[in-house]
């Protein structure tokens, strides 16, 4: 039995060198498997659907279901085109020099309570320093720099686009094939288990990425429409923003309220003295913080509880210890890697208390 088992370790070793080689691949098709996931109640939807007595056949409802979500998703994009383009038009025309006209005052008061601590041999100019970094945010050059290399990825772009399509219409349309894929490595005795683990998985995912949709759908119709009462210019576009940080977990929606809010701010601030700006940042930070209030007591405990059945507390240790391993993108992945992790521990480990105790919602 045991010289059995040393025979697959240099088959998971070729398989692991074979996903490290092919790992574009593999990205495409796990994208195609989550957006796969989002369509699945679209798809249920159609092929549940009467008409004069007969069905939708499946690879009809597969396009209907890849056509509606390349349109909605095509209609967000073209949206906000225009939007940007006003965006990095206003940024264009900001004066750093009136910016720091604006703030010189405090900024020398603040300059000048540091020195008197003399925490450097040469006092520390912030004034300087500020008009450095401002300069460099609203270098026109350097956003030329990265449309030129965005459109320098064009190629790459449409590779993906066009593969992750064609994967996700198949799994779409012949449903199981994702599950059977995965169903060919699978040793001889293990394909039951293996069946359902695969089957939980789907449902919780399924819910997991839909009620993300929804949590960000509910973030950016917040802040958008909080930042349209408080008089911000493109409003939705800096809500779109806000929405797409707040998927990262805990420090997304800082990060999204701190570039809305300088976005804001130099976009929205002609005419204003310290004072106003002061009042301005106050406003936006009130709707960043009133959104923040709503996600994290009804819209978080919600999907965690109803999508992956887990605790608040278990899903936070999860995403801190992700993000310590793989910083962003594993806070990003914390949620799904671990959800089918549980189900997967709670079928072939179930004999363990801290693995009952972890798997008993699920």
């Amino acid at each position: 039995m045991k010289t059995r088992n040393w025979i697959y370790l240099p088959v998971i070793a070729l398989l692991l060198l074979l996903a490290w080689y092919f790992h574009t691949v593999i990205a495409y098709i796990l994208v195609a498997g989550i957006i796969s996931l989002i369509g699945e109640p679209i798809i249920r939807f159609l092929l549940n659907l009467n008409i004069k007595g007969k069905k939708i056949p499946r690879a009809l409802a597969a396009t209907i279901t890849i056509g509606g979500l390349l349109s909605f998703f095509g209609g967000i994009i073209s949206l906000f085109i225009p939007m940007v383009a006003d965006e990095a038009r206003k940024l264009s025309n900001v004066s750093v020099e009136e910016v720091l006209l604006n703030i010189q005052a405090p900024i020398r008061a603040a300059q000048d309570y540091i020195n008197q601590f003399k925490l450097t041999e040469q006092p520390i100019v912030i004034e300087t320093e500020l008009k450095h970094l401002l300069t460099n945010l609203f270098d026109i050059s350097a956003v030329g720099d990265s449309v030129q290399y965005a459109l320098g990825l064009t190629g790459d772009i449409f590779i993906a686009f066009f593969a992750i399509t064609f994967i996700t219409f198949f799994f779409l349309k012949d449903q199981g094939l994702f599950k059977n894929m995965i169903m060919t490595a699978v040793p001889s005795g293990y394909e039951e288990r293996i069946g359902k683990v695969l089957h939980k998985s789907k449902q919780l995912l399924t819910r997991y990425f839909i009620g993300v949709i929804i949590e960000v759908a509910i973030v950016m119709t917040i802040v958008s429409v909080g930042l349209t009462i408080v008089g911000i210019d493109n409003a939705i576009l800096i809500g779109f923003i806000a929405g797409l940080f707040n998927v990262i977990p805990y420090i997304g929606p800082m990060m999204g309220a701190a570039v809305g809010i300088t976005i804001g701010l130099t976009t929205n601030a002609e005419g204003l003295d310290i004072t106003g700006m002061l009042s301005l940042t106050g406003q936006m930070a009130l709707v960043y913080a009133a959104a923040q209030l709503l996600d994290n007591i009804v819209l978080q405990p919600y999907i965690y509880s109803q999508s992956v059945k887990a605790h608040p507390l278990e899903i936070f240790l999860v995403i801190l210890m992700a993000g310590n391993v793989a910083g962003i993108a594993g806070m990003i992945l914390a949620v799904p890697t671990y959800s089918i992790g549980r189900v997967f521990v709670g079928e072939f480990f179930n004999q363990f208390k801290v693995v009952k105790a972890l798997t008993k919602k699920v």
